[in-house]
């Protein structure tokens, strides 16, 4: 399914960061660093509003940027309350289903909201809200992919054996099964040269 022009047209680019206007820039950035892991790598002062930069990788100065200035009340998301406010989701990938099980932990305690774990065949997910209703995605890759949108309840309590066959009997009876790599090669094909430096 390719709906861009030919590869080769695309930018040289990768995705960096996503800055947030929050409701009170002191409560994010407690759980970000607390309940997520990110480090304030700088803060400051920028016309007048205080500014605050968060990375969990050293090879990126800031991946969150947190400004004031977002309304105390905004309506819910008109298509589907679950989405977020404004933006309807953050993603971040994480390790093992060990790490995801960890991350409900974190986000129960983190006042985190709206809990949700999820399977789409090629990932199991956990959902939430952060402080402020940003709808935030913690994430595992699966070794299959089906067809998207694929969406069934997943049961963080079942055995990771149980949960890997139980996804993967899903995803092979849902159009478009295959494995993983097979897929991701087929991709290569179709999109831009990855990101060069320099």
């Amino acid at each position: 399914m390719k709906e861009q022009g030919a590869a080769s047209a695309a930018p040289n680019l990768k995705f960096a960061h996503i800055g947030l206007a929050a409701t009170d820039v002191p409560r994010l950035t407690r759980f970000y660093t607390e309940v997520l892991g990110f480090t304030v790598t700088d803060r400051g002062d920028f016309g007048g509003a205080e500014v605050v930069f968060m990375s969990r990788d050293p090879e990126e100065h800031h991946q969150i940027v947190l400004t004031p200035g977002r309304p105390k009340k905004l309506p819910k998301n008109t298509v589907n309350p679950d989405f977020g406010i404004c933006i309807q989701q953050i993603s971040f990938k994480m390790g093992s289903l060990d790490d995801l099980r960890d991350m409900v932990g974190r986000l129960e305690r983190g006042g985190a909201t709206d809990i949700v774990s999820a399977t789409h065949g090629n990932a199991w997910s956990v959902y939430a809200q952060d402080p402020d209703g940003n709808m935030i995605e913690f994430y595992v890759d699966t070794d299959w992919y089906a067809s998207q949108p694929f969406y069934e309840p997943l049961d963080l309590s079942k055995s990771n054996d149980e949960l890997m066959k139980e996804t993967q009997n899903l995803c092979e009876v849902h159009s478009g099964f295959q494995p993983a790599k097979e897929w991701r090669r087929n991709m290569t094909k179709m999109m831009p040269p990855p990101f060069r430096k320099g």
